[in-house]
C-alpha cells in the first residue's frame, strides 16, 4: 500500500465511508480513491479503513453517550453558533450600505439557518431525555434572542 499523507488518509477515510453508505462496490472506491489521490489501494486496505472507522464511531458513540451532558453542551453550542450567524445575516441585510445581491445571499443562508434552527429544536426533546419542559423554556428563551 502507498504512503499515504495526514491530509490523503483523512480523504479515504471520507471516500470509502460515503461511497460505502451509498453501497457502491469496492472497484468503484478504489477508482474514486485513485482518481482523488493518484494512488491504489486494495479490498483489504477498504476493509481496514471500513474497520477503523467503525472502531472510531463506536468510541465516540459510547463517550457520547456516557458523557451525556457534554453532548447537550456541545448541541447547545451548535444552537448559540447558528443564532450568532443570523444575527450576523440580520447586520448584512439591514446595512443601507450593502448591494442588493449580497443581501440576497444573506437572505437565503438566513433562510437555511433558520430551517437547521428549526429541526434542532425539534429533536431537542429527545436529546434532553425527552424533557419537553425543559426545552419549551430553552425554545423561548432562543426565540425571544433571535427575534431582537
Amino acid at each position: 500500500m502507498p504512503k499515504f499523507t495526514h491530509h490523503e488518509s483523512s480523504l479515504l477515510k471520507k471516500i470509502v465511508a460515503s461511497l460505502s453508505i451509498k453501497r457502491l462496490p469496492n472497484s468503484e472506491i478504489i477508482k474514486e480513491v485513485f482518481k482523488q489521490t493518484n494512488k491504489t489501494i486494495t479490498d483489504r486496505v477498504i476493509a481496514q479503513i471500513r474497520q477503523r472507522i467503525k472502531k472510531e464511531s463506536a468510541k465516540w458513540y459510547k463517550m457520547m453517550r456516557e458523557g451525556e451532558y457534554e453532548y447537550i453542551h456541545e448541541f447547545k453550542e451548535r444552537i448559540d453558533e447558528i443564532i450568532w450567524l443570523q444575527r450576523k445575516h440580520h447586520e448584512i441585510i439591514d446595512n443601507q450600505n450593502t448591494p442588493t445581491p449580497v443581501k440576497q445571499s444573506s437572505l437565503a443562508e438566513l433562510h437555511k439557518l433558520n430551517i437547521t434552527l428549526s429541526n434542532y429544536f425539534d429533536v431537542a426533546p429527545d436529546i434532553i431525555n425527552g424533557s419537553t419542559l425543559k426545552v419549551t423554556s430553552t425554545l423561548l428563551s432562543f426565540s425571544s434572542v433571535v427575534c431582537k
